[in-house]
């Protein structure tokens, strides 16, 4: 079993971009890079088309862009902390932490219990903590 991240899924204190389009082509480019995705192009048009229906981020500092892809191959979460943070649409202002989700097209379950996996996760104020003060 492929496992759902590495370290080479992981980049620290990056500026990936000023937009969110920016940082989800980066990644996408990262999941692809690491044989996760067929396509960097197809991975990103998904996840671009999912992020313009709804922003993705969330309070804290955060943004979850995610989509299902015909692209993606494994199940995949890529994480990045960014240097220079960008704005995903939270209410309460831009993002450095990001995580990006991307699933095989009809992984709808398994889709579904990541992300609300990692929002339960997420929500624990010292696990984001040590996210932020993690130096690797």
């Amino acid at each position: 079993m492929t496992q759902l991240i590495t370290t080479d899924l992981v980049e620290l204190d990056q500026n990936l971009g000023s937009t969110p389009e920016d940082v989800i082509r980066h990644l996408a480019g990262r999941v692809a890079a690491n044989g996760r995705a067929t396509e960097v192009e197809g991975l990103f048009a998904d996840a671009f088309a999912r992020e313009s229906k709804t922003a993705t981020g969330v309070p804290g500092g955060i943004a979850i862009p995610h989509c299902r892809s015909t692209a993606v191959t494994h199940p995949t979460l890529a994480m990045a902390r960014l240097s220079r943070p960008v704005d995903f649409g939270a209410k309460d202002g831009p993002a450095d932490l990001i995580f990006f989700i991307a699933a095989p097209e009809g992984a709808d379950q398994e889709h579904l219990k990541l992300l609300s996996k990692l929002a339960r996760s997420l929500i624990e104020k010292d696990f984001t903590a040590s996210l932020r003060a993690a130096t690797s």
